[in-house]
């Protein structure tokens, strides 16, 4: 039987790793039609714009690493430390971030993301080559 926190790991390894599937399948097999994306602030995003987000990721940045590490599982709750590190498309300094994620599950998706420090979103994702 596949794990919540396996099927985390198969996502990012899918995604970012190995490039298996396309975006749109990779996304909608871990995250509900109805997923709730909490970013800074009151900003939310749901599933499109996730997919767009993630797909502009994998395309254009080749020179970072993403895992995710440290799971801890509490009922519909898996949260882990993603970790990405890159190259700022700006600078050209090497960025590093590491934000504790949590993800709520309803049945086999995930119906809502935060961050343990919101803050770190534009961070993480500037690590992965996007400004926000």
């Amino acid at each position: 039987m596949t794990t919540r926190r396996d099927r985390i790991a198969e996502y990012f390894k899918r995604q970012y790793d190995t490039k298996t599937g396309s975006t749109v399948d990779n996304v909608e097999s871990l995250f509900s039609d109805e997923l709730v994306f909490h970013l800074t602030g009151d900003k939310t995003m749901g599933r499109p714009e996730l997919i767009t987000l993630c797909d502009l990721l994998r395309r254009t940045r080749h020179d970072r690493t993403t895992t995710v590490e440290e799971f801890e599982e509490d009922g519909d709750d898996v949260s882990f430390v993603l970790y990405i590190v890159g190259k700022d498309p700006v600078t050209g300094h090497e960025v590093s971030v590491g934000t504790r994620t949590k993800y709520r599950f309803r049945d086999d998706k995930v119906v809502e993301v935060r961050q343990e420090n919101p803050s770190q979103v534009e961070q993480a994702v500037r690590a992965a080559g996007v400004r926000l």
